[in-house]
């Protein structure tokens, strides 16, 4: 087996294709509508207040801290693709698959979270403009790391047959969205929109591997050695 720095690009072009579709634009203009309920009138911020005022504490900051983690791009974006490169030593390696999934989601998901955070163009809590969509006037209308931190749970939720884990991945996913409502760092629309983009990113993600899983896979590679010279073709399905 050949060693290829993206094990998974093949498979990206699918990806646009399954997540840039009607059906599934539908359903993000519903929440988004809804957010945008939030985000432009007075609800947004009465969530923030109550939230600030009488959840926070010194052990919702501690947890916070900790799972924050899970949401800082710089760490999950190069962890991905090297779990990814598993596939090369080990076409049926878990890790690998996983590391594909979540690699193909940031790179499919990434680019349509940054353009929707300044389309919405909202500010966070800690700035005087409030949550209010103002279009290309600022860029956090949608909580990055809420989107970054979901997407690994997602591809562990949508990929075992454990309920425990299942439900668990589910709950974890959500974890990062949370830790900005806490910190103060984003409106609670703002997470929602991260966690609920990861969903669908992360859906379309899947469909492929369901289409993939049916198609006829091949692969060619020379063949040297003695006084042979030819090529193998290896068929799979």
């Amino acid at each position: 087996m050949a060693y290829e720095v993206l094990p998974f690009k093949d498979k990206v072009l699918d990806d646009y294709k399954n997540f840039y579709q009607f059906d599934r634009f539908t359903r993000i203009v519903g929440v988004g509508a809804v957010a945008g309920i939030a985000a432009n009138s007075s609800i947004d911020r009465e969530i923030y207040d109550w939230y600030q005022e009488d959840i926070r504490s010194d052990k919702t900051d501690d947890i916070s801290k900790i799972v924050k983690y899970a949401g800082e791009g710089k760490y999950l974006l190069p962890l991905s693709f090297l779990a990814s490169q598993a596939i090369n030593f080990d076409p049926d390696s878990k890790v690998g698959a996983w590391g594909s999934d979540v690699a193909r989601a940031y790179t499919l998901g990434l680019p349509f979270v940054w353009s929707t955070q300044y389309l919405t163009g909202a500010s966070r809590p800690i700035e005087l403009d409030g949550s209010d969509w103002r279009p290309f006037e600022d860029n956090n209308g949608v909580s990055g790391h809420a989107f970054v931190g979901a997407v690994p749970f997602l591809a562990i939720a949508r990929n075992t047959d454990n309920d425990y884990i299942k439900y668990f991945a589910y709950f974890a996913s959500g974890l990062a969205a949370w830790s900005r409502v806490n910190d103060g760092s984003h409106y609670t629309s703002q997470s929602i929109l991260g966690w609920y983009f990861a969903y669908e990113v992360m859906d379309a993600v899947q469909k492929t591997n369901t289409i993939n899983d049916g198609k006829l896979n091949y692969s060619i590679q020379p063949i040297i050695g003695g006084d042979t010279v030819g090529v193998s073709v290896q068929f799979t399905w």
